[in-house]
């Protein structure tokens, strides 16, 4: 009999478990962070997709849980029209098991996942410096799905600190959402979303719901022209359900860390957050702008950070692909770089449909990764 056994993770059985797997898998940099889920691992994976499953791999002896993976579904923007997309996220390991073979076993307990309740297409996003996932899973190995990478996103934190001139353009204002609005605000977020690539698929109704978990209508801010609105973009706070902690600076880092901290209080600037503890960010969600014009989402930008800034956030996560047109407003903010690579996950029998892809930008909903 094998040590490890592979099953869908239980919420009620398994939810303490898998808040600890992720806490322990540490993202090493200047800043290591941690991705954590309190105090609910399965209440942040509904804002990921629509149907959850977990793989859990557990050590027999001591019922550890020493890896695991999670397996969304949500209806997504694929050539213009809404399809069922799959959605590969959370990959986490025990250190001390990289190197055996129980990610295959892992991806063999996907595809049978994946046969009972197929879908065409899967999509993943692995964050730059996370060497390993790349090396191990954009390599053909058997029994691997097949990893076509799609671009890059870009994913800066921007800083929200120092005070900014407000952008305005003639005949455009920006109003607050409102809920007797937020019928058309989402028709208008779907219209353009649909131009996109796997750009996922909401509706009105969810904002209340766990898929939306955090948002309500006055995070929105609306672009209007006329009576048309012409942008939308959000903040999607989630630090009710998932947080990104430090874990530990740098040498350089932790010398500067007191003075910056010193500076924080008599300047503008934000303090720097003690190991351990959760950085305060909320991430820009629903970058929806007509023709994605520049100057639209730079006046949405502009209020949304003047909005903001004297807040209790120190940061916003922004995601846009490389190719996007907008993703060019985001280098006139003082950020951390950061970026990851987008990948379409497909099985050898649905090469077809990866092959049917048109040349639309993708966009995935950071806030939902």
């Amino acid at each position: 009999m094998s040590r490890f056994l592979f099953s869908l993770a239980e919420e009620e059985e398994d939810d303490a478990a898998l808040r600890r797997r992720m806490s322990q898998d540490i993202m090493q940099g200047n800043i290591s962070v941690s991705f954590r889920r309190e105090p609910s691992y399965f209440i942040g994976s509904r804002v990921q997709g629509e149907q959850v499953q977990v793989i859990k791999c557990e050590e027999r002896s001591s019922g550890r849980i020493v890896g695991m993976g999670a397996r969304m579904m949500l209806p997504a923007w694929i050539n213009g029209s809404t399809q069922h997309l799959g959605y590969l996220a959370d990959l986490r390991g025990d250190p001390a098991y990289r190197g055996s073979t129980l990610l295959a076993r892992g991806y063999r307990f996907l595809r049978q996942l994946h046969e009972d309740d197929p879908v065409p297409l899967y999509y993943s996003l692995i964050l730059d410096g996370n060497r390993l996932a790349l090396d191990n899973l954009t390599r053909a190995r058997g029994g691997l799905p097949k990893y076509r990478d799609m671009g890059r996103m870009l994913t800066p934190a921007i800083h929200l600190d120092l005070p900014r001139r407000k952008v305005r353009e003639t005949g455009i204002s920006v109003e607050t959402g409102k809920h007797s609005r937020l019928q058309s605000i989402f028709d208008f977020i779907n219209r353009q979303y649909g131009r996109k690539q796997f750009s996922p698929c909401y509706l009105s109704g969810q904002l209340g719901t766990a898929r939306l978990a955090g948002l309500k209508a006055e995070d929105f801010l609306v672009a209007v022209k006329g009576n048309a609105i012409v942008g939308v973009i959000a903040a999607w706070d989630q630090r009710a359900f998932r947080q990104t902690c430090v874990e530990q600076y740098s040498l350089a880092l932790k010398s500067l860390r007191p003075l910056y901290n010193l500076a924080s209080k008599l300047t503008p600037l934000k303090a720097l957050p003690a190991p351990g503890r959760a950085v305060p960010y909320f991430y820009l969600a629903f970058c929806a702008v007509e023709h994605d014009d520049p100057a639209v989402f730079r006046m949405l930008l502009s209020h949304l950070y003047g909005q903001r800034r004297k807040g209790s956030w120190h940061y916003f996560i922004a995601g846009l692909h490389e190719r996007n047109p907008l993703a060019q407003v985001l280098k006139e903010y003082r950020q951390i770089p950061a970026a990851g690579h987008l990948f379409a996950v497909h099985y050898p029998e649905d090469e077809a449909h990866y092959l049917a892809l048109d040349e639309r930008v993708p966009h995935i909903e950071i806030g939902a990764v």
